[in-house]
């Protein structure tokens, strides 16, 4: 199986066509990555399709030795934050009414859903960075050596800090499943 980095080191010498690998294969992760923060499906599709074209545009950036992930998120983040900043009457609440698969479910019994809606009601409410740390290492599975290169900081303040985004999480869980 050819790696990312090398489809993306075919691009970076001109073989563009190749880029359709990486967006098969990583179009779902940053959705989901922009999906959970920015709670507007429509506009995170832009995103994505913003990310790939940065990509595209800035390929010749591409380091040999870099990691094609870590490279693809650190876009993403410019890309979150440029959307926060320049539509600055948008929250970066997160909204768990929102069209999300788990109401559309009519399987998934009440219990769970109820859960479900506390638990990302609470997600909502932490901080936007422990929101994003725990999107980056639990939504979209990247592993803590690729958000300590990310977020330029070692593994262990990466434990660390997911440590107190959970610790943060379950505060907020408690706190409104005691309501």
């Amino acid at each position: 199986m050819i790696k990312d980095r090398e489809i993306m080191l075919s691009v970076r010498e001109g073989d563009t066509h190749t880029l359709g690998l990486l967006f098969d294969k990583h179009a779902k992760g940053l959705f989901n990555y922009f999906q959970f923060q920015i709670r507007d499906r429509f506009k995170s599709e832009d995103l994505v399709q913003n990310v790939f074209y940065k990509i595209l545009k800035y390929r010749h950036t591409f380091k040999d030795g870099a990691d094609f992930r870590v490279w693809m998120y650190a876009i993403a983040r410019n890309e979150k934050i440029n959307h926060f900043r320049n539509n600055t009457s948008i929250t970066e609440a997160v909204d768990p009414e929102l069209s999300d698969e788990w109401n559309r479910n009519p399987e998934i019994d009440l219990e769970q859903k109820t859960d479900m809606y506390q638990l990302k009601k609470a997600l909502g409410m932490i901080s936007s960075e422990n929101r994003e740390l725990l999107i980056l290492s639990k939504y979209t599975g990247l592993p803590y050596s690729e958000i300590a290169e990310l977020l330029g900081c070692t593994v262990g303040a990466i434990k660390v800090r997911i440590y107190r985004a959970i610790k943060e999480l379950k505060a907020q869980y408690l706190n409104i499943a005691g309501e």
